[in-house]
């Protein structure tokens, strides 16, 4: 049998129509969103400024890891320092960021950069991304956080916050050309803290204790005079006095640049939702009459129900996101938190009235009827053992980071390798403590009228 010739002009319409199928394929392999999915053995360099060198967000959020993961083996590094710019990293980059070896290096900067161009900061972004690509390792480029002076989106109360709002624009639509993971915290948290510390400053005003008291200055202070300078040269002129800011509502610690524990507990949030974790720690049902209805992602055992006390022990996968009791408050600015750490209990049927819960035989809060049917997030938990462990936690991870990996890094930018192994040794030891700690434990409940 004959097969009637194949025209030219078909050819070409075939090989046109399967080009672009290929380049549709191409086109949504390149919309996809990076994602950042974390594995066992994972090592992940933190580097940024002197806010990511407090060790406060870098250390809730390698908590919020080890805790969902304890049975992984995950490396944290911090390589912060402060007044860095993206030159800075660049100039440190393999003794400093490289030399961990790391599978994840996350870049955290622009609070120093807008007092340059954004030009430079992009320039040296897209390096930066290259350069991590090469070792080869994971890229994730996360904005840096606002300054808490009540600026709100187009209503600037200082001009470094109001600088930071094009750099992220900026950077986010980098990250989209290079298809790398991008956290927006800036703009997650600007209209947050600056509505707070416009609540604090309002409530503050309505007290009376806003604004300060101007200190009056004697009519006769003669002026200071001039102080001679060297080389005839003019004196240089005094810095500006800053004006005071007015208080938050819920205070974030530190100053408006660096946070303290409650603001950075806010940080590691919004990071942590961009990045878009699985908030799902563990669940459990028990009536009041001790039939275990659901037990998910963790073991219920001993139960008993008896004289109107009810009790069980539970064993979790895996646990709590550890936030420390000390931040507390800062659920209060953003109460959106919990939804990363869903460790939930529900006791329904129990009678009206609110009920002492103790874990482990101590003190654990009082909780009413209705929160425990609706289901009480054991987070939260913080005055009991469940805090007491966070705390311990966020401790090992502040000597890990702190002393041990300060001690690598000067070593390793020595280039001593006795005294890098050394130091090496005592990360190694101080991440097996760490190991040790972040493992489930049984906790036993009792809840009474």
């Amino acid at each position: 049998m004959n097969t009637p010739p194949v025209s030219s002009s078909s050819v070409f319409t075939r090989f046109v129509a399967c080009a672009a199928v290929v380049a549709l394929s191409f086109a949504n392999l390149r919309a996809a969103e990076p994602t950042l999915q974390l594995k066992d053995g994972d090592v992940w360099v933190m580097a940024g400024d002197s806010i990511t060198a407090q060790r406060l967000h870098t250390n809730y959020i390698e908590a919020f890891y080890r805790t969902k993961h304890p049975q992984w083996h995950l490396h944290f590094r911090n390589s912060g320092i402060g007044g860095n710019r993206v030159g800075s990293i660049l100039a440190r980059f393999d003794y400093d960021v490289a030399a961990w070896k790391p599978t994840i290096v996350s870049i955290e900067l622009g609070m120093n950069d807008v007092n340059g161009t954004e030009d430079v900061y992009i320039k040296g972004m897209k390096e930066l991304i290259a350069k991590i690509r090469a070792i080869p390792a994971q890229p994730v480029l996360i904005s840096s956080s606002p300054v808490d002076d009540g600026s709100i989106l187009n209503d600037w109360k200082g001009e470094r916050c109001q600088k930071l709002h094009p750099f992220t624009v900026a950077l986010k639509k980098l990250a989209a050309e290079e298809n790398v993971v991008f956290v927006d915290q800036y703009h997650a948290l600007l209209d947050v803290w600056g509505q707070n510390r416009r609540k604090g400053e309002e409530l503050a005003r309505k007290n009376g204790t806003w604004p300060p008291k101007a200190t009056p200055v004697p009519a006769a202070t003669p002026a200071p005079a001039t102080p001679a300078v060297a080389g005839g040269a003019k004196p240089a002129p005094p810095k500006p006095v800053q004006a005071p800011i007015a208080p938050s509502l819920i205070p974030l610690g530190g100053n408006p640049v660096h946070p303290g524990e409650v603001g950075q507990f806010n940080m590691a949030a919004v990071i942590l939702e961009g990045l878009k974790v699985d908030g799902d720690v563990s669940s459990a049902t028990i009536k009041s009459d001790g039939k275990v209805v659901e037990a998910k992602h963790c073991k219920i055992t001993d139960v008993k129900s008896k004289d109107g006390k009810l009790s069980f022990t539970r064993l979790d996968e895996s646990g709590p996101w550890p936030i420390i009791p000390a931040a507390k408050s800062t659920l209060q600015i953003l109460p959106q938190m919990l939804k990363l750490s869903q460790d939930v209990l529900k006791v329904p049927g129990l009678a009206d009235g609110d009920y002492h819960v103790t874990i482990n035989g101590k003190p654990a809060g009082t909780v009413s009827a209705k929160d425990l049917a609706a289901g009480w997030n054991l987070t939260t938990a913080f005055d009991s053992v469940i805090g007491e462990r966070a705390t311990g936690i966020t401790a090992l991870l502040t000597k890990l980071q702190g002393p041990l990996n300060t001690e690598w890094r000067a070593q390793s930018k020595a280039k001593d390798a006795d005294k890098l192994a050394a130091a090496q040794k005592a990360i190694d030891d101080a991440e097996a403590e760490i190991q040790t700690a972040i493992q489930p434990v049984a906790l036993h409940f009792e809840i009474a009228k």
